[in-house]
């Protein structure tokens, strides 16, 4: 008996390393993997690469990452690093639409202002000929008609629900006439002689 038992110990021995072996080997994270990129890419359509750009790139980074380490078979911290791009792209896809709505209502309460100081500009212009240079004079006007069809630009964008696009054309245009209408529109103070 002994002799039938002692042919089976080496094969048997061997199997039992081999599982031991396998057994304590990390599985590579394809599965985690493909459950990120899937993620990050329907993120990017939802367009939280525009409206929860912070969060997006760190869902991005950790992809990266992910990536990476099981280039360098550290198969543990890349399943752990593709979990968190997943859950990052699924943050940003819950942040579009509260900071798109912030962007558009940013831009709706104050569009009426930047409105009303071209008007002022413009005003000013045609009022006072003798208070400006012929060159000053021919330069503000371009400005105004450039920063009207910029208006009509944005309120496109708007209508299209573009609204970071918008958004980017607006403060770059709020930006413009607020520093000429610190040069051209007088102060109430200036405008009444109050000191």
């Amino acid at each position: 008996m002994w002799k039938r038992i002692r042919w089976f110990v080496p094969p048997l021995l061997v199997l039992v390393i081999l599982l031991f072996f396998l057994a304590g080997r990390e599985k590579r994270p394809t599965q985690e993997v493909m459950e990120a990129e899937k993620a990050v890419a329907e993120a990017k359509q939802k367009e939280a690469d525009l409206y929860a750009q912070d969060i997006f790139l760190k869902a991005e980074e950790s992809l990266r990452k992910s990536r990476d380490l099981i280039q360098g078979k550290k198969y543990k911290e890349a399943k752990k690093a593709a979990e968190e791009a997943a859950n990052f792209a699924r943050e940003a896809m819950t942040q579009v639409e509260p900071n798109k709505a912030r962007l558009k209502t940013e831009m709706e309460l104050t569009i009426s202002e930047i409105r009303k100081k071209i008007k002022e500009l413009k005003r000013l212009v045609s009022k006072s000929p003798r208070q400006m240079a012929p060159r000053e004079r021919k330069d503000l006007e371009e400005l105004i008609q450039k920063w009207e069809n910029d208006m009509g630009s944005i309120d496109s964008l708007i209508k299209e629900q573009k609204i970071r696009q918008a958004y980017d054309q607006w403060l770059t245009l709020k930006k413009a006439v607020e520093s000429k209408g610190e040069i051209y529109i007088p102060t109430p103070e200036e405008k009444f002689g109050i000191k």
